[in-house]
């Protein structure tokens, strides 16, 4: 039966994904069974989380937050009056490069998700002092964004009322309770427009003493030489407490607000604290809100940020695991190592001459003239023009002679006593060699002898 060959690819090998298929059919219908009952059980337990209500003792004062600490209402509001407002997502280092997109003023809202760094301090005052104008509102300081300004220090005292950690920022009259609103000190830039400003009770207090000028320059990188002619100014204080102050450091300003609540979504509604709010940020360029320092940014995982809550998460790293389980699974031996199956490397010429030896020594004549007598009526049915498979062994030896010059009964006969020993007659050596020897001479007559290579 002839064999039907298998399908080849391109280079003559059979494709190796359907092979890999094949091989591995049972894992691969177990991994993604597996999968499906995974990605089954997750759906199947997953509750979407309830979203947590903003607190103040632990707000959320990015400008993508609609909550009540959110500063969602201060962004909308300068963008919907005709500002320039933009949502920066990069460390300070940027500000210096930013062409075109370099920002006017900075404006940083506190609690930060990400603390500033030492190297990023250093670069938004460096900013600042070539001109820039920076407004950090917060009602504590952080280490690392403190300065000397001139002979002056400056420090933002926190509030000591402990159920800041409860208090719901849009429960106005217990944000408010017991505290008035602030009127300006003097008639500024900063109180153009505004009657009064309403803090809450957990508004810190901004202290200014003089100090050494070198003593926080100094550990910032920056170095003498930031001084200014002119000293901190108080722009809004009550009772003592001082809310809103600005400084000058080199080219630049720095503007600090005591009370987040005053540009929160919660408070920003509140007497004139819009704007207040819109007299911090008064310029004809871009307006910047630090988000990088609110979790937003180049080194947040987005993918992971993209599907937070959802059963996604969780999804991906169990598929992960059973991917790494199987493939772990396929480098493991189950059984004890088996050597490698050494190539046939036998040669063709080593295979015949093991047959002929094979058949001398068993005096298999009948196979061997088979072969050669076989051989012999192919190729001379060829040269003749007869086709061999229906020519007659008589034909053929007419045919023989009328090339060979000899006589037919003479052809016929050789030709015959070989189809004999075929059949099985007994002969010996001497007279089977004998036979070869006058087909040889016969192919030799013929032209069909086949010459030995000379290479």
């Amino acid at each position: 039966m002839e064999r039907i060959p298998r399908p080849l690819s391109s280079n003559g090998c059979e494709p190796e994904l359907n092979l890999f298929v094949r091989r591995n059919a049972i894992i691969i219908f177990f991994a993604l069974l597996g999968s499906i009952v995974l990605i089954g059980l997750n759906l199947a337990s997953y509750t979407q989380k309830p979203k947590e209500a903003d607190v103040e003792g632990s707000p959320n004062r990015s400008t993508f937050n609609s909550g009540g600490t959110g500063t969602l209402a201060f962004y909308s509001l300068l963008s919907e009056s005709g500002r320039k407002v933009s949502r920066w997502q990069n460390d300070p280092s940027y500000l210096r490069t930013a062409g075109a997109n370099t920002p006017k003023v900075f404006v940083v809202v506190g609690d930060l998700r990400r603390r500033f760094t030492e190297s990023e301090a250093a670069d938004l005052f460096a900013w600042v002092e070539t001109g820039g104008r920076l407004v950090i509102i917060d009602r504590y300081l952080a280490r690392e964004l403190r300065r000397s300004f001139g002979n002056w220090d400056l420090e933002i005292e926190p509030a000591t009322e402990l159920d800041i950690f409860s208090q719901d920022p849009t429960d106005t009259p217990s944000m408010i309770r017991s505290v008035g609103a602030v009127k300006p000190v003097f008639p500024s830039l900063l109180a153009n427009g505004v009657n009064a400003v309403q803090p809450s009770r957990f508004a810190s207090n901004i202290t200014i003493t003089k100090g050494e000028a070198d003593y926080y320059s100094s550990r910032s990188g920056i170095g003498d030489g930031i001084g200014t002619s002119l000293g901190p100014l108080i722009h809004y204080s009550d009772a003592g407490k001082a809310l809103v102050a600005e400084v000058t450091y080199g080219s630049g300003r720095v503007v600090f607000v005591a009370d987040p609540y005053i540009v929160s979504n919660s408070g920003i509604s509140l007497a004139d604290n819009a704007q207040l709010a819109v007299n911090l940020v008064r310029t004809d360029g871009i307006v910047a809100f630090d988000e990088y320092h609110q979790g937003f940014g180049a080194s947040s995982n987005r993918f992971v940020s993209f599907f937070a809550g959802t059963p996604v998460v969780a999804i991906f790293f169990q598929l992960a695991a059973l991917l790494g389980l199987a493939l772990f699974s396929r480098s493991r031996r189950f059984a004890r190592p088996l050597s490698e199956v050494e190539p046939d490397r036998r040669a063709k010429l080593e295979y015949i001459s093991a047959m002929a030896e094979l058949q001398r020594r068993v005096k298999a004549f009948d196979l061997a003239m088979e072969n050669i007598y076989r051989d012999f009526r192919l190729r001379a049915s060829r040269v003749l023009g007869a086709d061999p498979t229906i020519v007659s062994t008589h034909d053929l030896s007419q045919l023989i002679a009328e090339r060979t010059g000899a006589t037919g009964e003479e052809v016929f006969g050789i030709l015959d006593q070989c189809e004999q020993v075929i059949s099985g007659s007994v002969v010996s050596k001497s007279q089977f060699v004998e036979f070869i020897r006058k087909l040889r001479d016969l192919e030799s007559r013929l032209g069909t002898l086949r010459q030995k290579s000379t290479k």
